[in-house]
């Protein structure tokens, strides 16, 4: 019979493998996921459910779904992918399977995942297991309430009933993955990976199934100064935990070179020329110098896996106390004087948040401007716990998202 390794919530089955044939669904998880009690369900030889618990992968769909983001799979990548497979369908069967991809998403997130038993239904037709399209015919088709729903886009149900068991069983798991967690009831849900039974029987070791994120998948954030990267590590480190191992970094204070201005478009324009194969975010400040370097480096010919960017802008930097020529007043910094200080919590220390000018920049026809005080709001962050409440991290929840989504969405 041999041994089953399987990806699943619950008992529901979305991809299978036997011995050492199968996806590597490694890159779901991370190393504090693995080695986990995670049940484990057989059949006996009177089709009696046996649950036993074993050595498995676990992580909540909520924090599952973030790393299909990363990983491409947007809402709109796998509508893509999924009228990619409709068009491959075409190609070795002549029926058509006309399920648009809106239909298709209606028919996944309204699946009651607590009433999904493909192990209830296994009969000894199917010792060695089910792919999700035969799972499709002998399970979910036979779910009275998916089968109505079915019925009113297919017009002729028995005549598509196999070409749909086809069509999910070619059809990418993770596709099917992401848009169940677009049900809000299913996130709090376990994603399970149960490798024990190939590793137990010999059909793979042990460091194949229990490994770290492989570097193809990491992304390396390149920044002005060592005080961005450990601004931005540290903020990824525990507020975004689930997804803190794709990323690592690099600043171009410490580990450029070469020295002078212009460090980090130079440094960008290298890696356009040698068509580098890393995934990799330039992030420039959001300053006079920032943006004219930012500007600088726009229209060079680079790979979709370099994206350049500087610091978001933010609604609360539109008006905060400066101090320059005109005196003191309030203005508008984003642009002009934007640095990755100003995103920490500024009630940390006892000084009012303010932005001195200094150097005209002739080329942006403005100055530049600088936070006062920011190694004081440095110090507080190094020392911050941003986990309880009492350092406000609102600011850095917005700049984190914001290079998440731009990675995303590039």
């Amino acid at each position: 019979m041999g041994s089953i390794i399987s990806l699943g919530i619950n008992k529901m089955e979305i991809d299978w493998g036997k011995n050492n044939y199968f996806n590597d669904h490694s890159k779901l998880f991370q190393m504090k996921d693995f080695g986990k009690q995670v049940p484990y369900y057989y059949i006996d030889d009177n089709d009696n459910e046996i649950i036993e618990y074993k050595e498995g992968a676990s992580k909540q769909l909520v924090e599952v779904k973030q790393r299909l983001e990363i990983l491409g799979y947007t809402l709109q990548n796998i509508e893509k992918m999924y009228n990619e497979n409709l068009i491959e369908l075409g190609y070795y069967t002549e029926e058509n399977l006309n399920i648009s991809f809106g239909d298709f998403f209606k028919l996944i997130t309204s699946l009651d995942i607590a009433k999904v038993d493909n192990i209830a239904s296994i009969i000894e037709d199917y010792d060695n297991g089910f792919d999700l399209g035969e799972y499709f015919n002998r399970c979910i088709l036979e779910d009275k309430e998916f089968k109505d729903k079915i019925s009113l886009i297919l017009k002729n149900m028995k005549k598509s009933t196999y070409i749909i068991g086809e069509f999910f069983e070619n059809l990418d798991p993770y596709i099917i993955l992401r848009i169940l967690a677009e049900n809000k009831n299913n996130l709090h849900y376990n994603v399970q990976w149960n490798y024990s039974d190939v590793i137990e029987n010999g059909w793979v070791k042990k460091d194949e199934i229990i490994k770290p994120l492989e570097d193809k998948y990491r992304i390396l954030i390149v920044t002005e100064g060592k005080t961005d990267s450990f601004i931005i590590k540290k903020s990824m480190e525990y507020l975004y935990s689930n997804i803190a191992d794709f990323f690592q970094f690099i600043d171009m204070q410490d580990n450029y070179p070469f020295t002078g201005i212009g460090n980090l478009s130079n440094f960008c324009m290298g890696l356009s020329k040698i068509n580098i194969q890393n995934n990799v975010i330039i992030l420039f400040d959001n300053d006079t110098s920032g943006i004219e370097l930012y500007n600088k480096v726009q229209n060079i010919s680079r790979p979709n896996n370099l994206y350049i960017c500087h610091l978001p802008t933010y609604e609360e930097f539109n008006e905060i106390n400066t101090i320059g020529p005109s005196g003191e007043t309030k203005c508008n910094i984003n642009g002009k004087a934007v640095a990755i200080e100003c995103f920490l919590d500024f009630s940390s220390v006892d000084n009012h948040p303010t932005i001195r000018w200094n150097n005209y920049n002739k080329v942006m026809q403005q100055y530049q401007g600088e936070l006062e005080n920011k190694d004081k709001y440095v110090r507080k962050f190094k020392d911050a716990n941003l986990k309880d409440g009492s350092y406000d991290c609102r600011k850095l929840r917005f700049l984190i998202d914001y290079l998440i989504e731009s990675w995303i969405n590039r």
